[in-house]
């Protein structure tokens, strides 16, 4: 197997976001206010694989789905059937979908809560049909997606204050402070959403001409480049009123720096939104969708400044 071609693949750019976020979020907006663990470091990791694996197998099946319409839209990208046979594509699906899932019942199990294994067992299925099915689909898939997107944060809020539970001396000395987590907890979920949602938004316009050969009703094809494109950046100017707002609580919170910081994303937000307002061909489009993964990129490392001012 080509290295290079499999992380490729598998699109380790995102999934080193993923990791991010996740080790961010705990080490640095859950666990200073918790002033305590409940996951182990074992736990901990076992949930980031759990997601990272399922991941994996989201973008290898979704390849699979996708190889007509990308020799479209992104010839010589996709690698299925080519570098990677079809049959391997599979069985990696389903290898990387079951190490996924058993990680998934096992922290479940772990911190006495193994019907959260569904979690896991739902995010599969909701990726392959999202490939199959939901992504040719008018929003759906890229509401599909943005959802996906937010949850690897709510899920680490969720396995810390199961296992935190374990000990009734930590769970009671931490309890004053759950309110304050969880907000901070879905501030960064409505961040994650809204920013996957924008960008798919964005591929969506990019990938017209191939989705629109392919039969795909996204929503570009459905209503036309220049009606999506004010549909996208409707949804820009939703995410902006968001992250006003995020900052307008932080400040009122005592997180000046996080609040001061967010300025950054405003103004790329704002610059983004009037690229895309001048937006006319799919490079144009192209570059839009990678300026939003260093908008996340951006915003993830936000959570870093937490550690200065708890």
């Amino acid at each position: 197997m080509k290295s290079k071609q499999f992380f490729n693949l598998i699109r380790w750019p995102n999934l080193l976001i993923i990791v991010l976020s996740m080790v961010f979020i705990r080490w640095f907006v859950i666990l200073p206010f918790l002033g305590a663990a409940g996951m182990s470091i074992i736990q901990f990791l076992l949930l980031l694989f759990s997601v990272l694996f399922i991941t994996i197998a989201g973008y290898i099946i979704n390849d699979y789905f996708d190889m007509d319409a990308d020799r479209i839209n992104k010839p010589g990208k996709n690698q299925i059937g080519t570098t990677f046979s079809v049959a391997w594509a599979k069985n990696a699906y389903y290898l990387f979908s079951v190490l996924g899932t058993i990680g998934g019942l096992l922290i479940s199990w772990w911190v006495g809560e193994i019907n959260y294994t569904l979690i896991f067992l739902f995010t599969t299925g909701m990726l392959w049909y999202y490939s199959e099915r939901y992504q040719c689909q008018i929003l759906l898939g890229n509401l599909v997606v943005a959802f996906l997107s937010a949850l690897s944060f709510g899920l680490v809020w969720l396995y810390e204050f199961f296992a935190l539970k374990a000990s009734a001396e930590l769970f009671s000395a931490a309890q004053s402070n759950f309110k304050i987590v969880s907000k901070l907890v879905l501030i960064y979920m409505g961040f994650a959403f809204f920013a996957s949602l924008f960008r798919e938004m964005i591929k969506d316009i990019e990938d017209l001409e191939g989705d629109s050969r392919m039969g795909c009703r996204t929503l570009p094809v459905v209503v036309g480049a220049g009606k999506a494109k004010t549909y996208a950046f409707s949804a820009g100017v939703l995410m902006l009123a968001f992250l006003l707002y995020a900052q307008y609580f932080l400040f009122l919170s005592g997180y000046f720096l996080v609040s001061g910081y967010f300025i950054v994303l405003d103004v790329l937000l704002i610059l983004m939104l009037i690229k895309l307002f001048k937006a006319k061909v799919v490079n144009d489009f192209g570059k839009l969708s990678g300026l939003s993964k260093l908008f996340m990129a951006i915003g993830i490392l936000s959570m870093l400044l937490f550690y200065f001012e708890h």
